[in-house]
């Protein structure tokens, strides 16, 4: 059997999966699983424009296009900086139908009529609540992982965790040159919820989540030809983060070092 499949074949996974017009929703990927095979007759615009299809105008799609140059004092050029996390983002940044959002750490490219509001959401912080995070935790947002673990690439868990104000990580200052969207050079400071390196190494999501989340039904994978599809509902997941993290329940926990 080919491990190669279409257009309509990703379609009609993304409606089974339960995204729908107006959807809120953010999408992480390894698409190069999908467009390595000679067989697979796919373009990565072609993913982004299915998936536009289906959320309309009226929904928001937003694809992760975080870089951690600005925190090593490369700085940012809004227009040019690429992502660091997916061929679909930087596809994304030479469209003329999205639109980049501040931060210079974690970006998002975004589509939709709320594009504007998103993209200037005032946050010094990577991971509040006003940030771009908050706004899909807030309106009921999904989270869509092509042939991606979601415990590996959920980027809430960190929101989580500076919510609860959690002992092993901290909010850290960096600051640099940063070039806006009319390539104005301005000098600026952004903070992220950073680990304590002398107290853990990283975070992670215990397997036993998926149960979890399935349970309160926030949680769907479907597995087609050798590829996984996933998708979470943020909110739901948020809350069961915080209330993990606040009754340490063990499913969400940091590697701590011995000391």
């Amino acid at each position: 059997m080919s491990n190669s499949f279409n257009l309509q074949d990703l379609k009609r996974i993304f409606l089974k999966l339960g995204i729908k017009k107006k959807d809120k929703l953010q999408v992480n990927s390894n698409i190069l699983n999908i467009l390595k095979s000679k067989k697979t007759i796919i373009k990565p615009n072609q993913i982004i424009d299915t998936l536009i299809e289906i959320v309309t105008f009226k929904g928001s799609l937003m694809l992760p296009a975080y870089n951690w140059s600005f925190c090593n004092g490369e700085g940012f050029k809004y227009l040019e900086t690429k992502s660091l996390t997916g061929a679909l983002s930087n596809l994304a940044l030479k469209r003329e139908d999205f639109l980049r959002s501040i931060n210079p750490i974690y970006s998002f490219l975004i589509y939709g009529k709320d594009k504007n509001k998103i993209s200037k959401l005032k946050h010094k912080s990577c991971f509040s609540l006003n940030s771009p995070f908050g706004y899909l935790i807030k309106n009921n947002g999904k989270n869509l992982f092509i042939d991606l673990d979601y415990k590996e690439a959920l980027t809430y868990v960190h929101v989580a965790e500076e919510s609860v104000k959690v002992n092993y990580r901290y909010l850290k200052k960096f600051s640099g040159t940063y070039f806006d969207i009319n390539n104005k050079k301005k000098k600026k400071s952004f903070f992220m919820y950073v680990r304590k390196p002398e107290m853990v190494t990283a975070t992670y999501i215990h397997k036993k989540f998926d149960i979890i989340l399935k349970k309160n039904k926030a949680l769907k994978t479907i597995k087609f030809k050798g590829h996984k599809f996933s998708i979470v509902d943020l909110k739901k997941t948020y809350q069961l983060m915080v209330s993990d993290l606040k009754n340490k329940g063990g499913m969400i926990y940091p590697d701590l070092i011995d000391l």
